[in-house]
């Protein structure tokens, strides 16, 4: 007999995650919001698998109460049989669930999810930049902050489509793979000293590295991309203080690739 899936919150990733296994045969259930009290405690004892958002940290929260989110909600009702999948746990959550005797799977520990999602992002990055430039975009300069799976798609895409790609990097090894890929690769300080040269500035970097002093410098009407996780780059508006058009990208597997991110979610589920 086939595990019984719950899946719970989330963006379009994870309704199209619901059709897959329902067209693989598998018994599912997608709660989009959550019911109250004895409603959502019955949905997830019934189930074997229960998903998560990706990421968990911005499930949706209950309707009406928007002081708890959807983790504070479920995690009190999970039971030791059961297996919890999601995208980006924190190590709170991880923690948490280890001392409950709970066994997880983070889709970001999955290698193959990883490089999909990477990939995915970075197709929407180049959609979303499309969509708000006025300009011809490959003759834009971009920066690039960060060289890690989303910074080398995203370079991968745009200098694909003729965008003159600088790398802001930290590491020596990082700096000499972008140049081998076709970019030209500064330190972030000297990105910082450099930042009116470029006309789009894209983040993958999940820290706090542009200031006002640095922002001061970037060029009027420029574009801003945030690809990046919590903390972020900058505020957004620090960024349209100083005169750049500021692009939320968090999320665009879900908002742009939906089912080719379900797809990847399948697989780390069936492999696990």
């Amino acid at each position: 007999m086939k595990e019984t899936i719950l899946i719970l919150g989330g963006d379009a990733r994870n309704e199209r995650l619901c059709r897959l296994m329902e067209t693989d045969g598998r018994p599912v259930r997608h709660l989009p919001a959550l019911p109250g009290g004895d409603a959502l405690r019955a949905a997830i004892e019934q189930a074997a698998i229960l998903v998560l958002p990706t990421p968990v940290s911005r499930g949706k929260t209950i309707t009406g109460d928007r002081s708890q989110t959807l983790w504070q909600t479920v995690f009190p009702l999970f039971l030791q049989r059961q297996r919890v999948f999601g995208g980006g746990l924190s190590a709170k959550q991880r923690e948490t669930l280890q001392a409950a005797g709970i066994s997880y799977t983070d889709f970001l520990d999955c290698a193959q999810f990883v490089r999909c999602n990477a990939a995915l992002t970075a197709q929407g990055a180049l959609r979303l930049l499309l969509e708000n430039t006025e300009h011809y975009l490959p003759q834009q300069r971009v920066l690039i902050a960060g060289y890690g799976n989303v910074g080398q798609e995203t370079a991968r895409w745009l200098c694909g489509v003729g965008c003159r790609c600088t790398v802001a990097a930290r590491r020596d090894a990082q700096r000499t793979a972008a140049k081998t890929a076709g970019c030209d690769a500064i330190t972030p300080d000297e990105a910082k000293r450099s930042i009116g040269r470029f006309d789009v500035l894209v983040n993958t970097i999940p820290a706090r590295w542009l200031d006002a002093k640095s922002l001061s410098g970037a060029k009027p009407g420029g574009i801003y991309l945030e690809l990046a996780s919590a903390p972020f780059g900058t505020e957004k508006d620090d960024a349209e203080q100083h005169g750049l058009r500021f692009l939320d990208g968090r999320g665009l597997p879900g908002r742009f690739c939906p089912l080719a991110a379900a797809e990847a979610m399948k697989i780390c589920i069936d492999a696990t």
